[in-house]
């Protein structure tokens, strides 16, 4: 079984992406890639997020068949590889992807944890039926974002939904609409909370989250799980500038 999901945790983002605005195309190198997945596949305290379609507003949209493609390739190039054990996220706004890609891993290695890193904060009724699926999969998590986006056809262009107001209250609020929704269908356990920084918000807004993060968490819950994801984002670039020390680099699970 994967080590017990219950401790502070490390998401290691690994984009197999030309485009992302975090190390564009350094993973399509597969020795590279190889040599990290070796490095890191034995640690307890990491998760491996996998991505294979940059999310980032400058970007294009991909097909859900491109997408594909790129985990296929991916997928054969880590073939010698044993993540046996590990925990497994998949970062994606697809749930047929999600279902795809976890089939691909338990066809290949033994006792994994799996995340579905969904950052699309969208509660749909494919999403409603995928959850459903996996009530009773043990060592399965759901990430919801908190997002103001309409549909899933609109991720990309998230920037184009930023309310104003304040960011925290907004997210405090649309944090308890969706607990509320996945508590009446028995989902609780199974969801990891996630801010979004970056997603539908102004710079002004991702910094009054990030100052009263604190402060969130206590009023909605401490003793749900939570994913803070800041690393490199731009609004801390524009503040602290593109320096090596500017940045937090991981993404912590807990």
């Amino acid at each position: 079984m994967p080590a017990p999901f219950y401790h502070l945790k490390t998401l290691g983002v690994i984009n197999m992406t030309p485009n992302s605005f975090s190390d564009p195309k350094k993973f399509l190198d597969s020795s590279l890639l190889k040599t990290h997945l070796e490095r890191y596949k034995g640690r307890t305290d990491i998760i491996l997020d996998f991505g294979f379609e940059s999310t980032a507003p400058m970007n294009q949209a991909i097909s859900a068949y491109e997408e594909r493609a790129r985990f296929d390739q991916f997928f054969d190039a880590i073939k010698e590889i044993d993540l046996s054990g590990c925990w497994i996220s998949f970062d994606t706004y697809r749930p047929s992807q999600y279902i795809y890609f976890e089939e691909q891993f338990k066809g290949r290695y033994k006792d994994l944890g799996f995340i579905f890193n969904d950052v699309s904060g969208v509660i749909d009724q494919e999403l409603i039926e995928l959850l459903i699926g996996k009530k009773n999969q043990e060592n399965f998590y759901y990430v919801y974002s908190c997002t103001h986006i309409p549909s899933r056809d609109f991720v990309l262009n998230h920037m184009d939904f930023v309310k104003e107001g304040s960011s925290l209250r907004g997210c405090l609020k649309n944090l308890k609409v969706a607990r509320g929704i996945f508590q009446e269908m028995g989902l609780e356990k199974k969801i990891i909370f996630d801010p979004c920084f970056g997603f539908s918000k102004s710079y002004e807004q991702n910094w009054e989250l990030l100052d009263n993060l604190e402060e969130l968490i206590r009023d909605f819950g401490v003793k749900e799980k939570w994913l803070v994801g800041i690393s490199k984002k731009s609004f801390l670039r524009k503040r602290c500038g593109d320096g090596p020390q500017s940045f937090i680099q991981s993404e912590e699970l807990h």
